[in-house]
C-alpha cells in the first residue's frame, strides 16, 4: 500500500520525529525513501498542506479531517502509536495525572495515511 505513494513528497510532524520514524521505517519496508519536504508543528496544518497539494502525511484514526483529505487506514504492516506513562509511587491518583492515564487507556490510535 505504501509503495503507491513512492513518488509523493511527505508532510511530517515538526513536534517529535514519532510520524516521520514510521513514515521511513514502512517506507524502507516497501523499498523506498520516503521525501520529507515539509515539517508542520499542528495536525491542521499538516491538514492544510495536504489539501494544497503539498504532499502526504500521517494523521490519527480519531483527526477529524478538513475538506480534501482522505485517510487511509495503514495495513501490512499495520502502524500504532504506543503511548506510556511513568508515574511516581502514589502520585497517579492526582488529577491532572488521573486524566492524562485514562486517557492513555483509552485504546490505541491508529494511524492513516492523509492524501487529497
Amino acid at each position: 500500500m505504501f509503495d503507491r505513494f513512492r513518488d509523493e513528497d511527505w508532510i511530517v510532524n515538526s513536534r517529535n520525529t514519532a510520524d516521520e520514524d514510521v513514515i521511513r521505517t514502512v517506507a524502507s519496508l516497501a523499498g523506498f525513501r520516503p521525501r520529507v519536504t515539509h515539517r508542520a508543528d499542528s495536525l491542521e496544518l499538516v491538514q492544510d498542506m495536504i489539501v494544497a497539494g503539498l504532499g502526504v502525511g500521517l494523521l490519527p484514526a480519531a483527526q477529524v479531517t478538513a475538506a480534501g483529505v482522505s485517510l487511509i487506514p495503514l495495513t501490512r504492516p499495520e502502524v500504532l502509536l504506543r503511548a506510556f506513562a511513568l508515574t511516581r509511587r502514589g502520585r497517579a491518583a492526582w488529577p491532572p495525572l488521573a486524566l492524562v492515564l485514562e486517557l492513555l487507556g483509552a485504546g490505541p490510535r491508529d494511524q492513516h495515511l492523509a492524501r487529497r
